[in-house]
């Protein structure tokens, strides 16, 4: 009875220690599908301010331009 109280205890714990290990991948992938989702919201938002950068101030379209560049790096 003893013996089979510390088995069910030993599967449990093996249990929960594959659990957090799968959740970490899970949260991993999770983030790399929030991050693709991210970026292309970021390239809408681009585009949709470059169709208007005739109409902002030189400054405007000056960090506008710079702050393409930098994304485009990172891509």
């Amino acid at each position: 009875m003893v013996q089979a109280l510390l088995d069910c205890l030993s599967q449990f714990f093996s249990y929960k220690k594959v659990k957090t290990e799968n959740q970490d991948g899970t949260e991993i992938i999770d983030d790399k599908k929030d991050l693709k989702k991210s970026t292309n919201i970021a390239e809408r938002i681009i585009q949709i301010a470059l169709k208007y950068q005739n109409e902002m101030s030189k400054f405007d379209r000056y960090k506008l331009n710079s702050l393409v560049k930098r994304f485009n790096k990172t891509d």
